[in-house]
Parts: structure tokens; sequence; C-alpha cells
């Protein structure tokens, strides 16, 4: 019944967006399943459709959008259900003994767009203000209890048991299901000029999330949460080689990213604490490890993109980076503090597709070796869909 109302609901969107002739269509995420061909093959998507309103402000954009989200992921937890404490083995993390469980996942958005001032950009809004609310509803399972799939997962003392849902709170109840809603809300300077071959400028852009424990409990699982990032990203084109027709044979970008964030909150739910965890922010580290609540990063890329090939923005390109990060604070869900410093090189070799996906493959040296979250050596390595900004 709820998934009948919520189709009604985007037909009724489109079609007063139709009649208005200002549909467009809204794309917001892919996820992958690492079982599911390697995780090379999106089983997750976030997508809709925007309908552009009467200008506020004149000559700024002014729309609404609706982006639904369905898909099949899978979670990867380093600690102790229980405790929190950090899940290894004499010091060397033993990865077939972390949390791996699978995730029936959906997410319904309604936001609403206002741009203020003109970028020196063509076509692009000087500050962009994004408000909303998501819609979160989530089944958890342990591999071949999903529907025709069979595919690795453990839920140990955890599925269909009586879990208190300290550490992992969405999990409560026996991992049977979440469902909870949260506010949105970002603000984002744009003062870059972006095509696949050449990036100049800066963006900024402060997000944050909140969700708290008052419409968090409709279901087993429940979150309390309050999640403050900060984006810095400025680009320079070193050089671009074109041909008699203008068209760019090589070209050499440096890009550099800051970024900083604080999450706190009684009971914070995984999903909540994978994007901002520090070990998701250095390349090379694994997701969800980290999860301290601050974390402040630095990324240094050198992007190389050779000629295209025959379609508009469809290129080659390899990606070399530097990563560095600081973490510190108490670790989420838990009375532990700690301080963490990563840093990682590494290479990306990837075909980019409209200079928006990127299909390639990322290999990673790990100049600080932190074993207790990785396998013994400091090579790592993970197919890409896309940049990391």
């Amino acid at each position: 019944m709820k998934k009948i109302l919520c189709i009604l609901l985007v037909f009724v969107f489109i079609v007063s967006g139709a009649i208005a002739g200002n549909i467009y269509y809204a794309f917001g995420d892919i996820g992958q399943h690492p079982d599911i061909l390697m995780g090379f093959f999106p089983s997750y998507a976030y997508m809709g459709v925007g309908v552009k309103l009467p200008e506020i402000i004149e000559n700024n954009t002014t729309d609404v959008q609706v982006l639904i989200g369905e898909g099949y992921l899978q979670r990867l937890l380093w600690q102790d259900k229980d405790s929190g404490e950090n899940n290894y083995d004499g010091g060397a993390w033993d990865k077939d003994s972390a949390l791996r469980y699978n995730v029936w996942t959906n997410d319904l958005t309604f936001r609403f767009r206002q741009g203020f001032g003109v970028s020196p950009v063509s076509g692009k809004d000087l500050l962009l203000l994004t408000t909303g609310v998501n819609l979160k509803y989530e089944r958890y399972y342990s591999g071949s209890e999903f529907g025709p799939f069979d595919i690795k997962g453990t839920m140990d003392g955890i599925i269909n048991s009586d879990y208190d849902g300290k550490i992992y709170p969405e999990l409560a109840g026996g991992g049977k299901a979440f469902l909870g809603t949260e506010i949105q809300a970002n603000l984002k300077l744009d003062l870059v000029k972006d095509t696949l071959h050449t990036n100049d400028g800066f963006w900024a852009r402060i997000d944050m999330k909140y969700g708290p424990k008052a419409i968090n409990t409709f279901a087993d699982g429940f979150a309390d949460y309050i999640s403050f990032n900060v984006n810095g990203v400025g680009a320079k084109t070193l050089y671009n080689l074109t041909n008699q027709n203008g068209e760019s044979l090589v070209s050499f970008i440096l890009i550099d990213r800051m970024n900083a964030s604080w999450t706190g909150g009684e009971s914070v739910p995984s999903f909540i604490q994978g994007p901002v965890s520090l070990g998701r922010k250095v390349r090379g580290f694994n997701t969800y490890t980290y999860n301290t609540e601050f974390t402040a990063v630095n990324n240094l890329d050198l992007r190389i993109t050779g000629p295209g090939l025959g379609l508009e923005k469809l290129a080659p390109r390899i990606n070399l980076f530097v990563d560095c990060g600081y973490g510190w604070g108490r670790v989420l869900n838990t009375d532990r503090v700690e301080k963490n410093f990563l840093a990682s090189v590494g290479v990306q070799v990837e075909m980019s597709f409209f200079d928006f996906i990127d299909l390639g493959y990322e290999i990673n040296y790990l100049l600080v070796d932190k074993e207790k979250y990785t396998q013994p050596g400091k090579i790592t390595t993970n197919f890409t869909f896309f940049l990391d900004f």
C-alpha cells in the first residue's frame, strides 16, 4: 500500500510538472553490493524528477524535487556489537569476522531548492540552498534469507534476537527493520567552471542532517543523530594540449579538497557513520572505520585526462592522489575516546562517462600502517564508480 501511494504521489508530481513544461530528471546516487558482480554493477539507484517553479529571485533557481531510492546493499561493520570495542585479534584484523549483512533499502526524498546571486560561471547560481526531508525504510538479511539471492552474509548474535541496539541502533530488535525520517539542508557556493578536460575555480558546501529520536522510532530499529559536513574544493588546469579543431588531446588538472565533519547524537546509525568515517574519507581504508565525532581530511589529486573517444564527454582518465586525515573525539555510540592519523597514496585508472560516472580500478598504498582494520600489508584495491569530489 505504501509503495502504491508513493507511485501515485510521484505520478501527480510528474503530471503537474509536465503541464507546466518545466520537468527535468534529477540524479541522486547509485550504490553497489560487493558480492554482485564484484560490486561492478549498481544494485541501488536513487533518482527522481524536479519541477521548475516561478522564480522567487530573477535569474536564480527555484524548484522542487522528488527522489526515490531503492536497492540491495551490503554493510561490513568493524566493532563488537555490544561493547563497541575494535573487534580485532592481536592487532591484525580478521576481515571474515566482521559483521557482514545485507540491506534492502528504500528512500523517499522531498526537497526545495533556491538560488541566490549569479555565479561568474555561466548558468550557475552563486549560492544554492537546498532543504528537504528524507523518509528511509530498511530491511536486514543474512545472505540466503533474502528472496532469490544467495549472498554471503553473517548476522550472528543479532538477527532474530532481542539485540538492544547499543552500538548499531538501526539493528535493534533483531535486525528486522528500520523506519525513520531525516531533515536535510545544504548550502553551496559555486565558482567552478568544470568540463571533462578542464576544471578551474572553487566551490564550497555545508551539509546538515538531523534525525531526532522522536521521528526515528517507528520500527524496531531507532536513531538519534545530527551531522555537519563542510567541503571546500579548489581546481586549476595546469596544461591542456588541443588539436587544430580545439579538441583536447591530454590535460593535467590539480584539485585539492579540504573536508571537516562533526557527528553526534545518542544513537547514530551505521548509514550515517559510514560517509563521515575517517576510513571512508582517506582512500585505501575501509568505510565505517575510525568513526570518531570529528574528522578533518585533505585530498590532493592530479587528474590526467586523455582524448575524447568519439562520443561527447567520453574519455580515459588517470587520477594520482595523496590523502591524509585526522580523527578525534568520542567513538560514536560509545564512551571511548580516540585519536587517529591516516595517510595514503594511490592511482585510479578509469573511463569517464559524461564527466559524471568514472568506471575503473583503484590501487592504494597505505602510508600509515593501521592493521586493525585492514588485511596485513599496505596495498589495497577496489573498483570505482565515481570520483570522490
